[in-house]
């Protein structure tokens, strides 16, 4: 299976944040906007902006899947299937992949089939059941 690209926005140009902006980013993001957590996820992911750190990647990007944001969700999908900062499990990848493909999310769909295509059918059972239950 191809692993999941993590983030949209692979290409993006190195983006020099004042500090006054990225205050008010972190407030945004403390505050529950999803689009700001998800922007703090990819900005420690990738650099830009802040050192690398994973660790900080994952919180915010958890903080934003699990609040709804679909490319948060796919991207924890894809961590799921690769094992990156989280335990590798199908069946979590299957859940997010679910959760982003039920908003729309058209690369989270083909990566949700291609999960399902990976397990046997008892734990893709166990999968449906909780993408129904979660989703």
């Amino acid at each position: 299976m191809k692993t999941p690209r993590m983030f949209e926005d692979d290409d993006a140009e190195e983006d020099l944040m004042s500090e006054e902006r990225l205050q008010g980013l972190y407030g945004k993001a403390e505050s529950g906007d999803v689009e700001a957590q998800y922007e703090l996820g990819w900005r420690h992911a990738v650099g830009s902006g802040f050192d690398m750190d994973d660790d900080e990647a994952l919180k915010w990007v958890r903080m934003a899947a699990e609040n709804g944001h679909r490319l948060a969700q796919n991207n924890m999908g894809a961590r799921h299937v690769s094992g990156d900062g989280v335990e590798k499990n199908l069946v979590e990848a299957y859940v997010w992949f679910y959760k982003a493909a039920s908003q729309g999310d058209r690369k989270a769909g083909k990566n949700c089939d291609s999960v399902a295509r990976q397990m046997p059918e008892d734990r893709l059972a166990v999968a449906r059941q909780r993408a129904s239950e979660e989703g």
